[in-house]
């Protein structure tokens, strides 16, 4: 593995990103069912590059950022 200003990059020249902190949330309403979204900020990104995920990915990938209420 090869480090290149503190990131340790794989063979393929790909780092593994790493969630921070929960910025954000909200829910999208469709006609059959609410999807809440949250927003995340990642490792070795600025708030202003934060993404959009899904509850459900959230849940899957890093239950412990989320509050307990939301489970």
């Amino acid at each position: 593995m090869v480090e290149i200003e503190g990131l340790p990059l794989q063979p393929d020249l790909s780092y593994i990103e790493h969630p921070v902190k929960i910025l954000d949330e909200k829910e999208r309403v469709t006609r059959n069912k609410v999807v809440k979204f949250y927003k995340v900020q990642w490792q070795n990104h600025l708030e202003d590059e934060a993404t959009w995920e899904q509850e459900s990915y959230i849940l899957e990938h890093y239950p412990h950022l989320l509050p307990e209420v939301s489970r």
